[in-house]
């Protein structure tokens, strides 16, 4: 942390000004709207504390005499009233913001917006701001803790990681458990399994890492089936909206933003040094009735650490002060007819395991031309190129090696200099290995709108959704033990077309007091997937995509996969019916058709109802001095899910002999790989809703509490078949049944607000129970979650921890002590004894976030916080247990020597059989332990700067730092962390599993912003 502070010091004098102040002047500006920069007619601009004052003229222009010291305060009827220092400025031009209630709002839900007031369902709104303030892997990490009943388990700490997300709980086992995401009405390529290589390096593709935080002008989150219904099949698992910023009118604006800071990891494993590890070798040898000095793994030898005083540190020499600086720069302009936002940025983000950043080069431009009053086209296209420098992790070296197999008597290099081979070297692995993943994104739309006489709305819109991801590895000869060639290369591609067209019309009736809004609509959409996979030999001396002129003879020798094409139609309807503002009413109805079903069960219907009355409207609480808010609302509907890989309802074959595998009797044969399943369908989420919205003392209290419950049907898993059947792959199904139901509660105040400090808190906090209601006539291990005994038991939550009771440790003897399915002591480990053990849910979840706001001076903090969940820490059975290859952790200083002990961990052995099993790799739940902590997840220091000159027309320097402090008893190193997943039901079923995983960073940042 010293290191970490010392260093941010060196950025921050980089930003250091010193600012002079004149004695007094005239100030002169103009007012006009923040959102479409009409000029304001005959605003108030008084002197703070005064009643000298003006107002502005017909072209919105003022003029005043004012001291140095002076506060402007300019205030208009319906809007905000905002006061700025002088500070020596001669010019201030202002932007007033429209004084909209939080009723009247506008809120983005699919397929168009309505006010907040006319929402049934239950959505959470977050500002692009909120977004962009706090540095994160990539974008969804941020909204952790400012939204209820959405809980985000931010990934790793490896550049560019993606984040674990769930909206309400999981309803899935082996389709995707993660919100559909959609960008400007797009839904985009999001999947983790996009690449061929899955989970190659202990890391997942995250598609979601190209999205530029900058982009982003706000978020709405749809989480119940009002909300999210009008989405289908695609909205079980709920839906996040992300809008990226346009033009204003009458606006000619730059901003440019730059961002710089360090970072480090959260916490530090306790491994043992030299000493520690050969004092504990020794005493297992011994207790294993061995004499003399223990036999070292890898021909080590105790003269060679003695003589060369090896004590290496292996966590210190994979890892590194990560740095950090991003750009930013867009321009904003409006004409009468032409509005348009264009935007670039550059980002290179270093984590902090050494070699390993994320560099991401971006640009878009959003444009709206009103060719008529009735007709419109908007147009938007962005580019991304993303470059992960990667590097192995947990399981597969790297930093995983420093926590595991690379002991701390081996040295990285031999007498002569030469690297150490022979041993978990994971500098040698670093120096000889060149990794990258090379992303490239296009995400394009255009919109055609024409208002018709009659006052109906038609939008048509085609858009396209472009994803590459090249993975490109060289790996030298003496890395593979090869000395006759310079090194090998792989080359690992898949790109994903995503085209998507929508057409839509809306008409608006009024009907006495009442109004009736309809939408109908249909879209199609096709997604065609293809992957590539190839290696290089011979005498190759850098990755392939350096390589172009040996792409024909090496790449595209390995094995090629046919294209994926899945197509998706969709019919839907949205009606809205506002009586006497009062009382609101909305029904939506999808159709949708999938090509991933069979014939018979290709379409899916998903109907939603929903209903809201203020009461705050009614006679009898309108004009009440306490309650100014008082809104009760349900809703009922059907969602669906059908995120899962095509083609799973046919059969497949795969021809084996002639260099594939080896046929029957030798000779080339088809042999079936996956079992036909024309009756798999969709999987469907009954969901009720209810709740109320109270806003008492004029809002300034704002409380919102919702209870839902959710029963999903024909739960797809993928199931493993009998040996019997001959066929060696999985096949899916719809087999099990889950609910989910919870209750959620949001609080925003007003704390303090005057003419000199505002104060507002936002809280939310939320409880989800998930259950396994039937699994069918399939048991327990139908389906596994992974090497952990995650594991599907009805009545218990998705995943839970199957696993032999840990009993303690036996004080005469030192034996580990186990639990029989009776319940009886047992010295032998069997996995028959497996039960249920733990909660892989949290008590509950949530976030609480403060901010000042004191003359130009801007503070906020965020904690996040979780109650409750298990993590199942699965490094530390080879950390913890049997000796094997592994270093230890200093935790097992607690552990049984003598007769009489009272100790956590039992007796050191290097025999698996003395802890009553032939394999060291045991899972038993002492390896489960509580999650529960409080993370300070962001503080951010903001000050409005005086006004330099004339061109720039503000600028503000911020200091932000994410994940400062951490408060729990997680014995590991990190209670939240996002792994590496193998595909969706390892996802949805091993999300509380750790595994030698990079915890989180630490980072401190200092940036500057400036608009002209």
């Amino acid at each position: 942390m010293k290191k970490l502070i010392s260093s941010s010091l060196l950025i921050l004098t980089t930003f250091i000004s010193t600012w002079s102040y004149a004695q007094g002047s005239t100030v002169r500006g103009k007012v006009v709207d923040s959102e479409d920069g009409t000029e304001l007619i005959g605003v108030s601009v008084l002197i703070r504390g005064t009643t000298n004052g003006t107002t502005t003229d017909i072209d919105g222009n003022y003029e005043i005499d004012v001291k140095n010291s002076d506060i402007l305060v300019f205030t208009y009827i319906g809007y905000k009233n905002l006061e700025i220092p002088v500070n020596a400025r001669t010019t201030i031009d202002v932007e007033l913001e429209s004084d909209v209630s939080e009723l009247e709002e506008v809120v983005v839900v699919g397929y168009g917006t309505l006010k907040k007031r006319e929402i049934t369902g239950s959505i959470s709104k977050i500002s692009g701001e909120e977004i962009q303030n706090i540095q994160a892997p990539s974008f969804e990490a941020a909204l952790q803790g400012k939204a209820s009943g959405v809980q985000v388990i931010q990934g790793s700490g490896l550049a560019g990681s993606g984040s674990l997300i769930r909206i309400r709980g999981i309803s899935s086992i082996s389709a995707g458990g993660d919100p559909l995401y959609v960008v400007d009405g797009i839904p985009i390529t999001q999947s983790q399994f996009t690449n061929v290589s899955r989970n190659q390096g202990a890391m997942n593709t995250n598609p979601l890492a190209t999205i530029n935080p900058n982009d982003i002008a706000s978020i709405e989150i749809l989480k119940d089936a009002a909300a999210a219904g009008i989405y289908g099949s695609r909205g079980a698992n709920g839906v996040i909206l992300i809008t990226t910023k346009r033009g204003k009118s009458n606006q000619n604006s730059f901003n440019y933003s730059s961002r710089m800071g360090i970072s480090e990891p959260v916490a530090k494993p306790r491994m043992l040094n030299t000493a520690q590890y050969l004092q504990l070798y020794q005493e297992a040898w011994e207790n294993d009735g061995n004499t003399g000095r223990a036999t070292l793994p890898n021909d080590m030898t105790w003269e060679e650490i003695e003589r060369r005083n090896i004590d290496t540190d292996w966590w210190d020499l994979t890892t590194q002060i990560g740095f950090k600086h991003e750009h930013n720069f867009s321009w904003n302009r409006g004409w009468e007819k032409l509005k348009l936002y264009s935007g670039i940025s550059y980002s290179d983000n270093e984590s902090y395991l050494a070699g390993n950043s994320y560099e991401r080069i971006s640009g878009r431009i959003n444009a709206d031309y009103a060719i008529t009053d009735q007709t419109k086209i908007a147009a938007s296209v962005s580019y991304v190129r993303g470059n992960n420098e990667r590097v192995n992790a947990a399981w597969s070296g790297g930093l995983g090696n420093a926590m595991s197999t690379s002991l701390p008597i081996y040295p990285v290099y031999n007498d002569d200099g030469s690297f150490r081979e022979g041993i978990a070297n994971p500098v040698r692995q670093q120096a000889l290995i060149d990794w990258n993943t090379i992303d490239h994104r296009v995400i394009s739309n255009l919109n055609v709108s024409h208002q018709l006489e009659n006052g109906v709305n038609l939008s048509l819109g085609g858009s396209y959704d472009y994803f590459k991801t090249n993975d490109d590895k060289w790996e030298a000869g003496e890395w593979v033990g090869r000395d006759d060639i310079v090194g090998q290369a792989f080359a690992n591609i898949s790109e994903v077309d995503n085209y998507n067209g929508t057409f839509t019309a809306d008409y608006s009736f009024d009907i006495n007091k009442s109004t009736l809004k309809v939408l109908v609509g249909a879209e199609y959409q096709q997604s065609v997937r293809n992957a590539l996979t190839g290696k290089g030999e011979e005498n190759v001396e850098k990755q392939l995509r350096l390589n172009p002129e040996m792409v024909p003879d090496t790449v595209y020798a390995g094995t090629r996969i046919n294209s994926e094409v899945t197509k998706f139609v969709s019919f839907f309807a949205r009606f809205n019916y506002n009586i006497s503002n009062k009382y609101f009413l909305q029904a939506t109805l999808r159709t949708d058709g999938s090509s991933k079903f069979g014939p018979e069960n290709q379409y899916g219907f998903f109907p939603t109802l929903g209903a809201s009355w203020f009461l705050s409207e009614e006679d009898f609480l309108k004009g009440n001095n306490l309650i100014s808010l008082l809104k009760i609302k349900a809703n009922f509907g059907i969602t669906g899910n059908s995120d899962f890989p095509p083609n799973q309802w046919r059969d497949s074959f795969q021809r084996r002999g002639d260099g594939n595998g080896v046929g029957y009797a030798f000779n080339p044969t088809l042999f079936p790989v996956r079992y036909a399943n024309p009756d798999l369908q969709w999987e469907t989420t009954s969901s009720y809703d209810a709740g109320f919205e109270l806003g008492l003392m004029n809002d300034k209290i704002l409380i919102e509490l919702d209870y839902y419950y959710k029963y999903t049907k024909e739960v797809i898993g993928e199931i493993a078949l009998p040996p019997q059947t001959g066929i060696d792959d999985k096949y899916f199904d719809n087999f099990a049944e889950i609910s989910n139901q919870g209750i959620e509660l949001s609080l925003i105040t007003t704390n303090i607000d005057n003419s000199t400090l505002l104060w507002t808190t936002n809280f939310n906090i939320s409880r989800n129970s998930n259950k396994i209601e039937s699994i069918g006539d399939f048991s327990e291990d139908a389906i596994e979650g992974g090497t952990n005994d995650t594991r599907i038991i009805i009545g218990q939550p998705v995943g839970t921890n199957f696993l032999v009771k840990f009993a303690g440790v036996d004080p005469q003897t030192g034996d580990p002590l186990y639990l029989d399915i009776n319940g009886e002591v047992t010295r032998n480990w069997d996995p028959a004894n497996r039960v249920p053990v733990g909660s892989v849910l949290p008590d509950f979840t949530g976030g609480i976030t403060n901010k000042f706001k004191y003359k130009n001076w801007d503070f906020s903090f965020l904690f996040v916080f979780t109650k409750g969940g298990d993590i199942y820490d699965s490094s530390s059975k080879r950390q913890l247990g049997v000796i094997t290859d592994w270093n230890m952790r200093r935790d097992l200083f607690d552990r049984w020597r003598q007769p009489g002990d009272i100790a956590t961990y039992p007796r050191l052995t290097r025999e698996s059989a003395n802890h009553g099993s032939a394999n060291a790799d045991i899972n038993t739940d002492l390896w489960l332990h509580d999650g529960s902590f409080i993370r300070l997840r962001n503080v951010s220091l903001s000050y409005q700067l005086p006004k330099i000159s004339e061109v720039i027309k503000s600028a503000s320097i911020t200091f932000s730092a994410t994940n400062l402090l951490t408060i729990t008893n997680f014995v590991g190193l990190d209670p939240e962390i996002a792994r590496d997943f193998e595909n969706a039901t390892d996802r949805n079923m091993s999300g509380s599993i750790t595994f030698l995983t990079p915890p989180q960073e630490r980072s401190l940042n200092l940036g500057i912003n400036i608009n002209f």
